[in-house]
């Protein structure tokens, strides 16, 4: 059954990005078991930060991984009280476009406090290498 209202439209996907995307309005910590190798973007819809960070995140799968390798899986910040809670998001979630790099439900690498989409690219080519590494094992 279709929510009443879904944000996922306001995420502005392309067509290749959005077959590889998953949103929530609501989740907790269990949703990082899903993910085997992906990216978790904590959208603040309120935020201009966060908007710009995911227009980055965004770019940046694009271009370094077109194939669609990576899932993203997009949680709205104001339905997942329980993320915050994640030891590597204790005190680090402020609306800014936290991202955290995913790998069989773990995470591995964070974007840490606030707006930080500096790290996307080298923390999306790590994710990309060691998930290609498990593969080829």
């Amino acid at each position: 059954m279709a929510e009443p209202y879904s944000r996922i439209e306001n995420l502005y996907l392309s067509s290749a990005l959005s077959k590889r995307t998953r949103f929530y309005s609501e989740a907790d910590r269990a949703v990082l078991a899903t993910i085997r190798c992906g990216v978790l973007f904590v959208m603040a819809f309120w935020s201009g930060p966060a908007r710009k960070a995911f227009q980055e995140l965004k770019r940046v799968l694009e271009e370094v991984e077109p194939d669609g390798k990576l899932e993203l899986v997009v949680v709205d910040t104001d339905g997942c009280p329980d993320i915050y809670e994640l030891p590597e998001f204790v005190g680090k979630m402020h609306g800014a476009g936290e991202t955290a790099w995913v790998r069989e439900g773990r995470l591995i690498r964070t974007s840490g406090l606030g707006y930080h989409p500096e790290c996307f690219e080298p923390n999306t080519r790590l994710l990309l290498g060691e998930c290609q590494a498990t593969v080829t094992d």
